[in-house]
């Protein structure tokens, strides 16, 4: 019998590299549609969106996500949907909230503490993730009923949860991803050590949930620790392209596998969106 159930959330695309980085990541809303059914079907639970335009740039148009939803309902797919409030690259803060006002809902948002100083392909930019912003971006998604996954890049920015907390703007369980490996092009944020990612878990107020995601090389290592210490995993293109060293990732799912097989090994489940869903305090998706 299964020790307890684990939930892995598939990140397949992101803000920033394109095809250049893999040939394989998904950029079109047939892509990435196809690649929530995929990564579902291998065991992934969540699905977490990022859109491109149609020459592959990172939007934030709702209609675009809208069209991405729709094309993984329409498949059938029972993934839990959670849409970026990050964005990318120099997008404004009134630009990066928009895929919430998608169409039909999606279940999740991503909700980035910060703020951080980003460097990327020769430029600079300010991620004003402020207490602020925090505040608007959980309102709106509270009137929404949409399930925020709070990000934290630092130990620092944990300080910041209890904050929103207090305010009553967001529900239990409290769903946070602590986001490590950023600092390689992020000021703010933390490299992964087993040592920070246990600072971090430190700092979890009570009747919250923990998910882990590292950055390029830190990805096996961090997830996997994730499950010895109790949370959850998140894996694909967005955090890393590669398999192993020097081998880049044939697809989405096949990361999805090997976490499933690395779940397995510790004898633990993955768990289904259903079950995700209840542990995550979600509405059930075919009501009435």
């Amino acid at each position: 019998m299964a020790d307890r159930k684990v939930i892995i959330t598939v990140a397949p695309t992101g803000g920033f590299q394109g095809k250049e980085a893999n040939p394989n990541i998904p950029l079109q809303p047939s892509e990435i549609s196809e690649t929530a059914y995929d990564c579902w079907n291998a065991g992934a639970s969540i699905v977490h969106i990022h859109a491109r335009d149609t020459v592959g740039k990172p939007t934030a148009d709702p209609i675009v996500y809208s069209d991405i939803l729709n094309r993984i309902r329409g498949k059938g797919c029972e993934i839990i949907t959670q849409v970026t409030t990050g964005g990318g690259p120099g997008m404004t803060t009134e630009e990066r909230l928009q895929p919430i006002y998608a169409d039909p809902k999606p279940e999740m948002a991503s909700l980035d503490l910060g703020p951080m100083i980003v460097t990327w392909a020769g430029r600079e930019w300010p991620d004003l993730f402020t207490r602020s912003v925090n505040e608007w971006y959980a309102k709106e998604m509270l009137a929404r009923d949409i399930k925020p996954e709070i990000e934290a890049f630092s130990n620092i920015m944990m300080l910041d949860v209890p904050y929103l907390i207090e305010k009553g703007l967001v529900k239990k369980p409290y769903v946070i991803n602590f986001v490590m490996g950023m600092h390689r092009v992020a000021q703010g944020a933390i490299p992964f050590s087993p040592k920070n990612l246990l600072l971090m878990m430190d700092m979890l107020p009570p009747d919250s949930m923990f998910n882990v995601m590292g950055i390029g090389p830190d990805q096996l290592t961090a997830t996997t620790m994730a499950v010895l210490l109790g949370g959850n995993m998140r894996v694909g293109f967005e955090d890393n392209v590669y398999y192993s060293h020097g081998v880049l990732a044939k697809s989405n799912a096949q990361l999805v596998e090997r976490a499933v097989r690395i779940i397995r090994e510790m004898n633990c489940e993955p768990a289904t969106p259903d079950e995700s869903r209840q542990m995550l305090g979600l509405a059930p998706l075919h009501q009435g």
